[in-house]
């Protein structure tokens, strides 16, 4: 067992340590925004991930042997659950913008067409693909990307090495993130689900007014024109709220790591807005 970990000089612990916090930092951009892009070959992430972590086990103290490779292979799910809960708060904000996008496209009447979606290789919404590229050139230019990295550091912190608590306070934050998202879909989506809701009380009215009027064929255009007009006049808000909802982020991800340490600590997530 010592010769199989005393790997390019290492001992037991030193392993043990480096190959767990490769587990969780390799979850982690799994699901990350910007990082678990399909775009990226998952050769460039697995370096990605490999090289961060031996920068992070530097700053992280070397855990004690453990007993077995039963309970390094606990070990190894409990980072991985860490890393996964992790990815998956982080990339909340994404799904919430993109789900709010195709709200719009059903609405306007373009969610009969379908694209292809980089971050998940899934089909898509016209509008829902833009929005999440807006959104991803937002994040970037915020460098929203560095505080993730940053947090993947800081994990280590509030959830050491080797075993991560999970109590039921876990599933509660995430479901209250996720409601939260919703609520992202909303403020986004309002203003142009309001103005054709509008747009189709006044097309009933006109139905009911002069029923020889073909309805779909005079409302369709109208709601294209009327959608594409809200949705220009709408984008500059994106720019304003976005910076809020990255922070929000921030501390959504500070809790649920806060919920899997055994004990609290400083916030290790430093705010994204300038």
């Amino acid at each position: 067992m010592t010769s199989l970990f005393n790997v390019f000089g290492l001992g037991t612990a030193q392993f043990e340590t480096m190959l767990l916090v490769l587990v969780r930092v390799s979850c982690m951009l799994a699901l990350v925004p910007i990082f678990s892009q399909t775009q990226i070959p998952q050769l460039v992430r697995f370096g990605l991930g490999l090289m961060l972590a031996f920068v992070i086990v530097r700053i992280v103290p070397p855990i004690a042997p453990l007993g077995g490779l039963g309970e390094l292979a606990v070990a190894v799910l409990a980072q991985a659950f860490v890393g996964l809960v992790f990815g998956f708060v982080a990339f909340l904000l994404f799904t919430g913008i993109q789900f709010a996008g195709e709200i719009i496209d059903v609405q306007i009447g373009f969610a009969v067409v379908n694209i292809v979606n980089p971050l998940t290789s899934q089909n898509v919404t016209v509008i829902g693909n833009f929005e999440l590229a807006l959104a991803t050139l937002l994040y970037l230019a915020l460098d929203a990307h560095h505080v993730l990295i940053a947090g993947i550091a800081g994990s280590f912190q509030l959830v050491p090495l080797p075993f991560a608590g999970t109590p039921e306070l876990v599933a509660g934050d995430v479901m209250r993130f996720f409601a939260q998202a919703l609520f992202i879909v909303f403020q986004i989506a309002a203003p142009v689900a309001i103005a054709l809701f509008l747009v189709n009380v006044m097309l009933g009215l006109m139905a009911r007014v002069a029923p020889q009027m073909n309805v779909f064929i005079v409302g369709f255009p109208i709601q294209i024109s009327i959608g594409l007009l809200m949705l220009i006049v709408s984008l500059p808000l994106m720019g304003a709220v976005f910076p809020a909802l990255v922070d929000t982020q921030a501390r959504q991800l500070d809790t649920v790591l806060r919920a899997m340490s055994p004990s609290g600590g400083p916030s290790p997530l430093p705010s994204p807005t300038p």
